[in-house]
């Protein structure tokens, strides 16, 4: 512009940079710093997608090649174990029980994997792997992981009582005895036992997944007490609720083979849901603590 020969200098205004595009290699989003949560352990969590899950199998697929013979050996222990009860409640005269008594390895699952998630830890790490470390693996936080073992274990015998009653309203007056389960077995009241039973027991699951698909982990890998471990762990479950079920999915499917083939096939199911756990949970719970974590503000004196 110009005025009477003179040349005014005009501004422009500052160009607008545009944003980047969120969906062009998105950072991890971790709990805020300054957020209040409930435990400071929940800000470790962050966001996974259903697509992670796939990655989760095969890094456990990884493990369990690269140290088959451990895991393999670690997972027979458990399955033993399973045998013995279920020739236990076949002798005592509750062979109703043995099925509630196998699909109670969803139940335990947290605390059975724990070996799993050792052997997993000391491979990414370079350390020595074996059978022993993988059995005295609580070590890393005695207090918190037989805390939450008692508790698996207190659920799994409520299980068990609550599958007998369903057996008693299923099958009203009829002795639990063996060969009359299996006349029964493809009649209405069988099948609406195994229904009862499957809904029951998908109740039970949920819960304790829900809690603890992380508590475990999170409790030997960063000598965490239980209470804050359990909260963090639900958390990230909701937190990525798509993505977890999924996971849930796969965890019963694998487990549900496993049993399906008289548990043989829980030497292969059982390591390797138990090692992509462990990659599960250092994805999920990948974020740092706050050095300094905030308490919430007090609340002003009149």
């Amino acid at each position: 512009m110009t005025n009477e020969g003179k040349t005014i200098p005009t501004k422009e205004a500052p160009a607008i940079e545009p944003r980047p595009s969120e969906s062009e290699n998105p950072p991890p989003h971790h709990g805020p710093k300054n957020a209040h949560f409930l435990v400071k352990e929940m800000a470790l969590v962050g966001e996974v997608a259903t697509e992670d899950v796939w990655k989760w199998l095969a890094a456990g697929w990884s493990d369990l090649k690269a140290n088959t013979a451990v895991s393999a050996s670690y997972a027979a222990l458990f399955i033993f174990i399973g045998l013995m009860m279920s020739f236990g409640f076949y002798f005592m005269g509750w062979p109703y029980l043995i099925l509630p008594g196998l699909t109670g390895f969803l139940l335990v699952g947290p605390a059975v994997g724990i070996g799993f998630y050792e052997i997993s830890r000391r491979h990414a790490a370079g350390e020595k792997v074996s059978l022993m470390a993988a059995v005295t693996a609580a070590r890393h936080n005695k207090l918190g992981i037989f805390g939450f073992g008692i508790a698996l274990a207190f659920i799994f015998q409520v299980w068990i009582r609550i599958s007998f009653t369903v057996f008693a309203l299923n099958f009203p007056g009829i002795m639990p005895e063996w060969h009359i389960i299996l006349m029964r077995a493809l009649s209405m009241e069988g099948v609406y036992f195994g229904i009862s039973i499957a809904l029951v027991g998908a109740v039970f699951a949920g819960c304790i997944f829900f809690v603890g698909a992380f508590a475990m982990p999170m409790m030997m890998d960063r000598n965490t007490i239980l209470l804050p471990s359990i909260i963090a762990s639900a958390y990230a479950v909701a937190h990525n609720r798509n993505a977890m079920i999924l996971w849930a999915a796969i965890i019963v499917i694998l487990t549900g083979v496993g049993l399906a083939t008289a548990g043989i096939g829980l030497i292969v199911t059982l390591p390797l849901v138990g090692h992509a756990t462990w990659h599960a949970y250092k994805q999920v719970m990948s974020g740092d603590l706050p050095e300094e974590y905030p308490t919430p503000p007090k609340p002003m004196q009149k």
